[in-house]
């Protein structure tokens, strides 16, 4: 019995690393799309306002000045 619970211990913490590993690449994929929106943002609020954009929607792209996006 001690054999099994220690066979089931370790299959544990094997899940447990497996998915701390998961949440890790998952965690640094936010933090890679975040700095690229703030890149985005920092990039077009240097525009001035009256400059034509477009904006992707779906499949198309939807044209705007910038004080509307």
């Amino acid at each position: 019995m001690g054999t099994q619970l220690v066979r089931e211990i370790e299959s544990q913490a094997i899940t447990a690393q497996r998915e701390i590993g998961l949440a890790r690449t998952q965690l640094g994929a936010k933090q890679r799309e975040v700095r690229l929106a703030q890149l985005t943002r920092n990039e077009i609020s240097s525009l001035p306002s009256n400059t034509p954009v477009y904006e992707g929607v779906g499949k198309m792209s939807v044209f705007h000045f910038l004080p509307i996006l």
